[in-house]
C-alpha cells in the first residue's frame, strides 16, 4: 500500500511539469468559422494529444492583426494568402502551414441568377478599400466593368445591418455571418426587412472563371522561429485535424468554449443559424498551386495587395 501511494504522489507531481515543457503558442483568428478548431487547442481538457500548449487571442480588423504581428504578439494566424505574401515581402518571416476553401457568398436582398455578372445595384465589401474582399470580387471578375456600385464597411455584421435597412443590395460575407444574415433577415421579415438569399457563392464562381483551380485564398500561417521548425508546424496539422473533428462532432462544447475566448463569434454561432461547423482545408502540391495561381491573379490587379512581388515555394511549409 505504502508503494501504491508513492507511485501516485510522484504521478501528481511529476505530471504537471512534464504539461510544462511542451512549447507555447500563441493562435489568432477572425470572427469566422475556420477560428472555431483553434479556439479548441487551447482549451486545458483536450480529447487528442497535442505536442504543444495554445493561447488564442481574436482579431477583428486587419488593422489589429498586422499590429499584433509586427508587434510578434502572436505566432501564427489566420490570414489571407496574400497577406501571408505581403509579410514575406515585407521582410516578415513566416510560413504558411495549411490552405482554407472558406465558403465565401454574395448575400443579396432578392433570388436570381448565381452569376457575379448578374448582380446590379450596390455592393457591400467588409472592410475597406483595396482589402482583400474587393480585390478578391474584381480577381474573379477579370475586374471587368459591371452595374455595380460599391460601399465599403467597417465589418460584415454592419454589412449584415445594412442590408436588412434597405441601403445595399448585396454583401460578400464568410460563415457564420452568412448564416446570420438568413437568420435575422426572417426575423426581421414583418417589420419590413428584406428576404436573404445566398446569390452567388465565390468558391464556385471563382472555379467557373478559372477551371480546374480551387479557392486558396485564406491560410494559418506561422511567424518568426516557430515557422522554422517543420516538426512543430507538422504536430500542428495532426493537432488542428482532431480538432475540427471534435468541433464538429461537439457543437455544444464548441460554442461554450467560444463563448470564453471570443464572445463576438459566439454570438453568431449562437443564433441557431448554423448546425454544423465544418471546416475545409486544402493540402498538397494541388493547393500549393492554387494558392500561387490566386496570388498571381490578385497580383494582376493590385501588386501591392501581395507585396509586389509573386512568392515562391518556400511560402509553404514543405509538404503543405
Amino acid at each position: 500500500m505504502k508503494i501504491l501511494l508513492l507511485i501516485a504522489l510522484f504521478i501528481s507531481f511529476t505530471g504537471p511539469a512534464q504539461c510544462k515543457d511542451l512549447p507555447s503558442l500563441i493562435f489568432s483568428g477572425p470572427p469566422i468559422a475556420e477560428t472555431v478548431p483553434l479556439i479548441a487547442m487551447s482549451q486545458q481538457e483536450r480529447a487528442w494529444e497535442q505536442a504543444f500548449e495554445v493561447k488564442f487571442i481574436p482579431w477583428h480588423s486587419p488593422d489589429m492583426l498586422r499590429a499584433m504581428i509586427v508587434g510578434r504578439q502572436i505566432d501564427a494566424a489566420i490570414i489571407t494568402t496574400a497577406a501571408a505574401s505581403t509579410l514575406l515581402n515585407r521582410g516578415i518571416h513566416g510560413r504558411i502551414a495549411l490552405l482554407y476553401e472558406s465558403p465565401v457568398w454574395i448575400v443579396s436582398v432578392r433570388s436570381g441568377p448565381d452569376t457575379l455578372e448578374s448582380l446590379e445595384g450596390t455592393l457591400l465589401f467588409p472592410f475597406g478599400p483595396g482589402e482583400m474582399p474587393e480585390l478578391f470580387f474584381k480577381a474573379t471578375t477579370g475586374n471587368k466593368a459591371n452595374n455595380l456600385s460599391i460601399r465599403h464597411t467597417s465589418g460584415a455584421l454592419e454589412a449584415v445591418n445594412l442590408l436588412l435597412a434597405g441601403k445595399g443590395d448585396h454583401a460578400m460575407l464568410s460563415e457564420p455571418t452568412v448564416s446570420v444574415a438568413m437568420s435575422r433577415s426572417i426575423a426581421k421579415h414583418a417589420k419590413g426587412a428584406p428576404l436573404l438569399v445566398r446569390r452567388v457563392s465565390m468558391c464556385k464562381a471563382w472555379s467557373r472563371a478559372f477551371p480546374g483551380h480551387s479557392l486558396a485564398a485564406t491560410s494559418m500561417t506561422f511567424f518568426g522561429e516557430k515557422s522554422d521548425s517543420s516538426e512543430l508546424i507538422q504536430n500542428f496539422r495532426k493537432a488542428h485535424k482532431q480538432a475540427c473533428k471534435w468541433v464538429r462532432e461537439n457543437p455544444s462544447k464548441a460554442l461554450a468554449l467560444t463563448q470564453q475566448k471570443f464572445p463576438a463569434l459566439a454570438a453568431q454561432l449562437n443564433s441557431g443559424a448554423v448546425k454544423e461547423i465544418n471546416i475545409h482545408t486544402l493540402s498538397g502540391k494541388k493547393a500549393q498551386d492554387n494558392a500561387l495561381f490566386f496570388l498571381a491573379r490578385i497580383n494582376d490587379i493590385s501588386p501591392a495587395a501581395i507585396g509586389g512581388t509573386m512568392p515562391k515555394s518556400d511560402l509553404f511549409e514543405v509538404g503543405q
